[in-house]
């Protein structure tokens, strides 16, 4: 989900405002470390408060919390308040940590982070697949292209995050773990490069599989052809880039893979019943959630 990025560190210092019903980014990023030289105490830290939620991508780390010591290997994250009890750090053994990170105020989450961790403690697995990661993907993914313009759509990328996290922890397993692998990187990859060109023919190349049989498969699967479904994760970027961004549709096109401003404003109208103008300026109501047949 990180590939084609860069390693990299997203600070935000939007004017702050514990009042208003925002969720306050302060930071993000992606690193790898392979110096002893990295370790953070808790108690000494001086850019609180602040809540930490940083997940093993490769290699492994470790963190001590209140006494115990968790090692964190891949898909393992850990969540911990800033400043508290705890000390993180790349231990003897292990030749690298790469993670990816995501520091918030507390304001108006407190009682959902702390929710979290009774449910799940303070070092949950996160499934590598799963929409809590790709969540915490696209925020970071955002960041680092420069699209986050205010803190209201930062907020939004915040909530979602933690929504989504919340949503692995309480409802019953994904049935999309049970779906072939094929169809599964499948969708991994679309999300991943929904602003490239690809069709049909690069998606089925990717997971090893002929056109035909894929296309097959995954309408089997999911009740919806590839292309529908790759259709779908692109207006719903679009749906974001036009409600949060000043860019103009031949932009967005361009953003999410199109080539012609003209062509997204007709599937736009086509699938949701309302110009991307009109959207933009309130005219009109946007359904929920509207499946792409």
């Amino acid at each position: 989900m990180l590939d084609m990025l860069r390693h990299g560190v997203y600070g935000y210092r939007f004017e702050e405002n514990p009042d208003q019903c925002v969720f306050q980014l302060f930071c993000t990023g992606y690193d790898k470390v392979t110096s002893r030289d990295y370790s953070w105490d808790g108690l000494t830290r001086q850019d609180g408060p602040l809540y930490l939620f940083q997940y093993t991508l490769s290699g492994y780390g470790e963190i001590r919390i209140a006494g115990s010591v968790h090692t964190l290997p891949p898909n393992r994250a850990f969540m911990v308040k800033i400043p508290s009890d705890h000390h993180y750090y790349l231990p003897e053994g292990s030749d690298h940590w790469e993670f990816i990170f995501l520091l918030i105020r507390p304001y108006h989450v407190e009682s959902l982070w702390d929710d979290i961790i009774r449910q799940a403690g303070h070092t949950p697995t996160i499934p590598p697949d799963g929409p809590a990661l790709q969540a915490l993907c696209r925020l970071y993914r955002e960041a680092s292209s420069d699209q986050i313009q205010d803190r209201y759509q930062a907020s939004s990328l915040v909530y979602h995050f933690m929504m989504e996290m919340y949503r692995s922890i309480l409802l019953p397993a994904d049935p999309q773990a049970q779906w072939p692998t094929a169809v599964r990187e499948a969708i991994q990859y679309m999300s991943a490069h929904y602003h490239e060109p690809i069709g049909l023919e690069q998606i089925a190349s990717h997971v090893g599989l002929s056109k035909y049989h894929f296309n097959r498969l995954f309408a089997k699967t999911t009740g919806r052809t590839p292309l529908q479904h790759l259709t779908q994760i692109r207006l719903e970027r679009a749906i974001d880039l036009i409600r949060y961004s000043t860019s103009t549709l031949e932009e967005i096109a361009w953003q999410i893979g199109y080539t012609s401003g003209s062509y997204l404003s007709k599937l736009f109208q086509r699938h949701f019943g309302l110009s991307p103008s009109d959207f933009r300026h309130g005219q009109g109501s946007m359904p929920i959630r509207h499946p792409l047949r």
